[in-house]
């Protein structure tokens, strides 16, 4: 008997034992098992953080990884350049001054349409929401 090999329960007499100590010896084992499984638990917690880790640190080291703020910094900079070259657009199309505004006024909706929807972007990735997925 298992509980007897353990040390947990004494014997009574030949092949006797008291049913105070079988019970006692009995919550003693289960808390002993509750205890090692509570510490596999954590040892299984901790394997998974180490090897979360490991994977993020190779990531970056092979560049699979790119900080949040660089690609920020890359869309801000290939925005402006793009707003920049569309500045001229509406005057290289024609001189009629209201038609130019009307071309102008149709950029600027079309760049603060984009513009909005890289800040969405921006907002869902820093939150850890797919940026791809229509929740619109």
């Amino acid at each position: 008997m298992r509980l007897v090999k353990d040390g947990l329960l004494q014997k009574a007499g030949r092949g006797q034992y008291r049913p105070e100590d079988i019970a006692r010896a009995a919550l003693l084992f289960r808390e002993g098992e509750d205890r090692r499984s509570s510490q596999t638990e954590e040892a299984k917690r901790v394997a998974v953080a180490r090897a979360k880790e490991i994977e993020l640190r190779t990531a970056r080291e092979e560049a699979r990884l790119v900080p949040l703020e660089d690609v920020q910094a890359v869309v801000a900079d290939i925005l402006g350049t793009y707003r920049y070259e569309l500045t001229g657009v509406a005057a290289a199309a024609t001189r009629d001054l209201s038609v130019r505004a009307a071309i102008q006024q149709h950029l600027d909706d079309a760049i603060d349409r984009c513009r909005i929807k890289f800040e969405k972007a921006d907002r869902d990735l820093v939150a850890g929401r797919d940026p791809l997925e229509d929740g619109e």
